[in-house]
Protein backbone atom coordinates (compact mmCIF):
# COMPACT_ATOMS: atom_id res chain seq x y z
CA UNK A 1 0.00 0.00 0.00
CA UNK A 2 1.56 3.35 -0.93
CA UNK A 3 2.35 5.64 1.94
CA UNK A 4 0.31 9.04 1.87
CA UNK A 5 1.22 11.46 0.13
CA UNK A 6 2.81 14.63 2.41
CA UNK A 7 0.49 17.91 1.86
CA UNK A 8 2.08 21.20 1.67
CA UNK A 9 1.47 23.64 4.96
CA UNK A 10 -1.25 25.83 4.11
CA UNK A 11 -0.34 29.45 4.68
CA UNK A 12 -3.72 31.00 3.79
CA UNK A 13 -4.29 31.78 7.58
CA UNK A 14 -0.99 32.87 8.03
CA UNK A 15 -1.25 35.28 4.87
CA UNK A 16 -4.43 36.61 5.95
CA UNK A 17 -3.14 37.48 9.57
CA UNK A 18 -0.51 39.75 8.20
CA UNK A 19 -2.75 41.22 5.42
CA UNK A 20 -5.04 42.52 8.83
CA UNK A 21 -3.03 45.42 9.64
CA UNK A 22 -5.26 45.58 12.63
CA UNK A 23 -4.17 42.13 13.53
CA UNK A 24 -0.44 42.90 13.30
CA UNK A 25 -0.40 46.41 15.31
CA UNK A 26 -2.32 44.42 18.05
CA UNK A 27 0.31 42.05 17.64
CA UNK A 28 3.48 43.92 17.65
CA UNK A 29 1.64 46.26 20.23
CA UNK A 30 2.58 43.16 23.09
CA UNK A 31 6.12 43.78 22.43
CA UNK A 32 9.08 45.65 23.38
CA UNK A 33 10.81 47.93 20.96
CA UNK A 34 14.05 45.68 19.89
CA UNK A 35 11.64 42.60 19.96
CA UNK A 36 9.71 44.82 17.02
CA UNK A 37 12.99 45.77 15.44
CA UNK A 38 14.46 42.02 14.96
CA UNK A 39 10.26 41.29 13.70
CA UNK A 40 10.82 43.41 11.30
CA UNK A 41 14.68 42.26 10.29
CA UNK A 42 13.20 38.75 9.07
CA UNK A 43 12.19 39.71 5.59
CA UNK A 44 11.47 43.07 3.81
CA UNK A 45 7.44 42.06 3.95
CA UNK A 46 7.86 42.36 7.73
CA UNK A 47 10.01 45.44 7.62
CA UNK A 48 7.50 47.16 5.43
CA UNK A 49 4.89 45.60 8.74
CA UNK A 50 7.00 47.24 11.06
CA UNK A 51 7.12 50.54 9.30
CA UNK A 52 3.69 51.47 9.69
CA UNK A 53 3.43 50.03 12.87
CA UNK A 54 5.92 52.55 14.10
CA UNK A 55 3.95 55.15 11.56
CA UNK A 56 0.73 53.88 13.84
CA UNK A 57 2.51 54.09 17.18
CA UNK A 58 3.95 57.84 16.49
CA UNK A 59 0.54 59.09 14.98
CA UNK A 60 -1.75 57.77 18.19
CA UNK A 61 0.56 59.78 19.86
CA UNK A 62 0.19 62.56 18.02
CA UNK A 63 -3.72 62.02 18.24
CA UNK A 64 -3.52 62.51 21.36
CA UNK A 65 -2.53 66.58 21.42
CA UNK A 66 -3.06 67.60 17.49
CA UNK A 67 -6.57 66.78 15.33
CA UNK A 68 -4.12 64.75 13.05
CA UNK A 69 -1.84 62.35 14.37
CA UNK A 70 0.58 63.44 11.65
CA UNK A 71 1.08 66.61 13.06
CA UNK A 72 3.34 66.04 15.48
CA UNK A 73 5.91 64.31 12.99
CA UNK A 74 5.58 67.49 10.67
CA UNK A 75 6.22 69.66 13.79
CA UNK A 76 9.45 67.38 15.35
CA UNK A 77 10.90 67.81 11.30
CA UNK A 78 9.95 71.12 10.94
CA UNK A 79 11.36 72.18 13.68
CA UNK A 80 14.18 69.80 14.20
CA UNK A 81 12.76 68.87 17.49
CA UNK A 82 12.53 65.50 19.46
CA UNK A 83 9.82 64.54 22.27
CA UNK A 84 11.40 62.66 25.31
CA UNK A 85 10.38 62.45 28.84
CA UNK A 86 7.28 59.76 29.67
CA UNK A 87 6.12 59.40 26.04
CA UNK A 88 9.43 58.07 24.36
CA UNK A 89 9.67 55.84 27.51
CA UNK A 90 6.17 54.78 26.96
CA UNK A 91 6.83 54.03 22.91
CA UNK A 92 9.82 52.25 23.85
CA UNK A 93 7.97 49.57 25.99
CA UNK A 94 4.76 47.12 24.92
CA UNK A 95 1.34 48.57 24.63
CA UNK A 96 -0.18 45.79 26.66
CA UNK A 97 1.37 45.40 29.69
CA UNK A 98 2.09 48.79 30.75
CA UNK A 99 -0.55 50.10 33.13
CA UNK A 100 0.50 53.81 32.81
CA UNK A 101 0.11 56.21 30.46
CA UNK A 102 2.05 59.48 30.14
CA UNK A 103 0.14 63.01 31.67
CA UNK A 104 1.81 65.40 28.40
CA UNK A 105 3.91 65.75 25.99
CA UNK A 106 7.66 67.31 26.64
CA UNK A 107 9.43 68.42 23.07
CA UNK A 108 12.87 69.56 23.53
CA UNK A 109 14.09 71.84 20.74
CA UNK A 110 17.07 73.89 20.00
CA UNK A 111 17.13 77.80 20.31
CA UNK A 112 17.45 78.36 16.30
CA UNK A 113 13.75 76.93 15.76
CA UNK A 114 12.54 77.03 19.61
CA UNK A 115 9.86 80.20 18.12
CA UNK A 116 9.19 78.35 15.13
CA UNK A 117 7.73 75.53 17.35
CA UNK A 118 5.97 77.63 19.36
CA UNK A 119 4.66 79.61 16.59
CA UNK A 120 2.70 76.26 15.19
CA UNK A 121 1.61 75.28 18.87
CA UNK A 122 0.05 78.66 19.18
CA UNK A 123 -2.01 77.85 15.51
CA UNK A 124 -2.70 74.44 16.82
CA UNK A 125 -5.00 76.15 19.42
CA UNK A 126 -2.59 76.11 21.88
CA UNK A 127 -2.10 78.51 24.88
CA UNK A 128 1.27 79.64 26.67
CA UNK A 129 0.35 79.56 30.84
CA UNK A 130 4.64 79.25 31.80
CA UNK A 131 7.42 81.21 30.69
CA UNK A 132 10.73 79.96 32.64
CA UNK A 133 14.01 81.55 32.06
CA UNK A 134 15.77 79.26 33.69
CA UNK A 135 19.33 81.09 32.97
CA UNK A 136 18.10 83.95 35.20
CA UNK A 137 17.16 81.20 38.31
CA UNK A 138 20.93 79.24 37.81
CA UNK A 139 20.02 75.86 36.04
CA UNK A 140 22.74 76.29 33.25
CA UNK A 141 24.23 73.60 34.09
CA UNK A 142 21.65 71.22 33.04
CA UNK A 143 21.69 72.45 29.39
CA UNK A 144 18.16 74.35 29.89
CA UNK A 145 17.56 77.41 28.79
CA UNK A 146 13.55 78.29 28.69
CA UNK A 147 10.93 76.56 30.00
CA UNK A 148 7.38 77.00 28.19
CA UNK A 149 4.24 75.22 29.51
CA UNK A 150 1.32 75.40 26.93
CA UNK A 151 -2.31 74.02 27.41
CA UNK A 152 -5.52 73.55 25.19
CA UNK A 153 -7.80 71.98 27.03
CA UNK A 154 -6.55 68.66 29.33
CA UNK A 155 -4.04 68.69 26.92
CA UNK A 156 -1.02 69.67 28.22
CA UNK A 157 2.69 70.50 26.36
CA UNK A 158 6.28 71.27 27.88
CA UNK A 159 8.84 73.03 25.66
CA UNK A 160 12.02 72.83 27.07
CA UNK A 161 14.85 74.77 24.90
CA UNK A 162 18.46 73.79 24.84
CA UNK A 163 21.12 75.71 26.02
CA UNK A 164 23.14 74.27 23.46
CA UNK A 165 22.86 74.42 19.85
CA UNK A 166 21.42 70.84 20.26
CA UNK A 167 17.90 69.52 21.33
CA UNK A 168 18.92 66.62 22.68
CA UNK A 169 21.59 67.96 25.58
CA UNK A 170 18.88 68.09 28.11
CA UNK A 171 17.64 64.67 27.75
CA UNK A 172 21.68 63.56 28.32
CA UNK A 173 21.36 65.43 31.79
CA UNK A 174 17.79 63.58 33.04
CA UNK A 175 17.57 62.32 36.81
CA UNK A 176 17.87 59.00 35.56
CA UNK A 177 18.80 56.83 32.78
CA UNK A 178 15.03 55.21 32.80
CA UNK A 179 14.18 58.91 30.81
CA UNK A 180 17.51 59.40 28.93
CA UNK A 181 15.46 58.64 25.42
CA UNK A 182 14.27 60.66 22.35
CA UNK A 183 12.20 60.55 19.53
CA UNK A 184 12.53 63.01 16.47
CA UNK A 185 10.97 62.72 13.34
CA UNK A 186 12.60 59.42 11.65
CA UNK A 187 14.61 57.90 14.81
CA UNK A 188 13.79 56.34 18.00
CA UNK A 189 16.79 56.59 20.28
CA UNK A 190 17.14 54.72 23.82
CA UNK A 191 20.91 55.48 25.94
CA UNK A 192 20.49 52.34 28.15
CA UNK A 193 18.72 50.07 26.56
CA UNK A 194 19.40 47.01 29.18
CA UNK A 195 18.40 48.54 32.03
CA UNK A 196 15.49 50.33 30.61
CA UNK A 197 13.61 47.51 29.03
CA UNK A 198 13.98 45.33 32.01
CA UNK A 199 11.95 48.12 34.12
CA UNK A 200 15.92 49.37 35.65
CA UNK A 201 17.33 52.54 36.08
CA UNK A 202 19.91 54.33 37.75
CA UNK A 203 20.02 57.64 38.90
CA UNK A 204 22.08 60.94 37.69
CA UNK A 205 23.74 61.98 41.02
CA UNK A 206 24.67 65.80 39.99
CA UNK A 207 20.82 65.80 40.92
CA UNK A 208 21.64 65.68 44.21
CA UNK A 209 25.04 67.32 44.43
CA UNK A 210 24.65 70.82 42.09
CA UNK A 211 21.23 72.80 42.17
CA UNK A 212 18.29 70.80 42.44
CA UNK A 213 16.27 70.29 44.93
CA UNK A 214 16.11 67.11 46.81
CA UNK A 215 12.60 66.90 46.54
CA UNK A 216 12.11 67.35 43.36
CA UNK A 217 14.15 64.90 42.46
CA UNK A 218 12.62 62.45 44.82
CA UNK A 219 9.36 62.89 43.53
CA UNK A 220 10.37 61.82 39.90
CA UNK A 221 11.64 58.88 41.43
CA UNK A 222 9.21 57.83 43.14
CA UNK A 223 6.81 58.68 40.07
CA UNK A 224 9.24 55.79 38.30
CA UNK A 225 8.75 53.60 41.05
CA UNK A 226 5.57 53.77 40.79
CA UNK A 227 5.49 52.45 36.88
CA UNK A 228 7.56 49.48 37.79
CA UNK A 229 11.03 50.57 37.35
CA UNK A 230 13.74 49.78 40.22
CA UNK A 231 17.13 52.07 40.50
CA UNK A 232 20.24 50.03 40.57
CA UNK A 233 23.74 50.68 41.08
CA UNK A 234 24.91 49.76 38.15
CA UNK A 235 24.68 50.56 32.21
CA UNK A 236 24.68 50.15 25.50
CA UNK A 237 23.31 52.12 23.72
CA UNK A 238 19.61 51.55 21.37
CA UNK A 239 18.71 53.59 17.68
CA UNK A 240 16.33 52.35 15.78
CA UNK A 241 15.76 53.94 12.28
CA UNK A 242 12.44 54.27 10.82
CA UNK A 243 13.86 54.59 7.23
CA UNK A 244 16.30 51.06 7.56
CA UNK A 245 14.88 48.70 8.63
CA UNK A 246 16.07 45.69 8.75
CA UNK A 247 19.31 47.51 8.43
CA UNK A 248 20.71 49.60 11.54
CA UNK A 249 23.10 52.29 11.48
CA UNK A 250 26.54 51.21 12.84
CA UNK A 251 27.15 54.16 15.03
CA UNK A 252 25.10 56.37 17.07
CA UNK A 253 27.45 59.39 15.81
CA UNK A 254 25.08 58.98 12.74
CA UNK A 255 22.05 59.79 14.83
CA UNK A 256 23.92 63.05 16.15
CA UNK A 257 24.96 63.91 13.44
CA UNK A 258 20.98 64.42 12.05
CA UNK A 259 20.62 67.39 14.52
CA UNK A 260 22.79 69.20 13.22
CA UNK A 261 26.08 68.32 15.41
CA UNK A 262 29.47 66.09 14.32
CA UNK A 263 28.79 64.17 18.11
CA UNK A 264 27.59 64.75 21.64
CA UNK A 265 29.30 62.71 24.46
CA UNK A 266 28.06 62.57 28.36
CA UNK A 267 28.85 60.80 31.23
CA UNK A 268 26.82 60.90 34.55
CA UNK A 269 28.73 62.11 37.64
CA UNK A 270 29.25 60.03 40.56
CA UNK A 271 31.63 59.12 43.46
CA UNK A 272 35.32 57.31 41.81
CA UNK A 273 35.88 53.54 43.40
CA UNK A 274 37.68 53.49 46.34
CA UNK A 275 36.58 57.58 47.35
CA UNK A 276 33.91 58.95 49.53
CA UNK A 277 34.13 62.39 49.50
CA UNK A 278 35.24 63.59 46.03
CA UNK A 279 32.45 63.72 43.42
CA UNK A 280 33.14 64.02 39.87
CA UNK A 281 31.18 66.44 37.80
CA UNK A 282 28.84 64.73 35.14
CA UNK A 283 29.43 66.15 31.72
CA UNK A 284 27.87 66.75 28.22
CA UNK A 285 30.20 67.92 25.09
CA UNK A 286 28.52 69.03 22.03
CA UNK A 287 31.41 68.88 18.44
CA UNK A 288 28.86 71.18 16.70
CA UNK A 289 29.24 71.31 12.62
CA UNK A 290 30.08 74.81 11.31
CA UNK A 291 27.50 74.78 9.08
CA UNK A 292 24.53 76.68 9.44
CA UNK A 293 22.32 73.86 8.10
CA UNK A 294 19.38 72.69 9.98
CA UNK A 295 18.56 69.57 10.40
CA UNK A 296 15.45 69.49 9.17
CA UNK A 297 17.11 69.11 5.75
CA UNK A 298 18.50 66.15 6.47
CA UNK A 299 15.27 64.19 7.40
CA UNK A 300 13.18 62.07 5.18
CA UNK A 301 9.56 61.08 5.87
CA UNK A 302 8.95 58.88 8.93
CA UNK A 303 9.47 55.21 7.65
CA UNK A 304 11.87 53.68 9.51
CA UNK A 305 13.61 52.44 13.04
CA UNK A 306 17.08 53.06 14.89
CA UNK A 307 18.32 50.24 17.46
Amino acid sequence: MDAPEASLPDFSACTKFFNCTELVHHMLSSCDLPDVQQFGATSRWNSQLVRGYLQWRLATVGGQYFTEGKTLVDLLHTCDAVVSGSTALHVLLPVYGTAWAPGDLDIYVAPPTSQCLLQKLLFEGYTTVKDVDLNEKGYTYFKIARLFVLTKGHRHIDVIVSSTSCAISPILQFHSMAVMNFISADTIFCCYPTLTLRHLSMMNAAFLYFGASTGTVMEAVTKYQGRGFRFVKYGEMMWINMHGIPEASHSCVDVFRQFGVLDVQWTLGGIPCGLECAFCRPRVEVVEEESNLLMGTMFGEIDDLFI
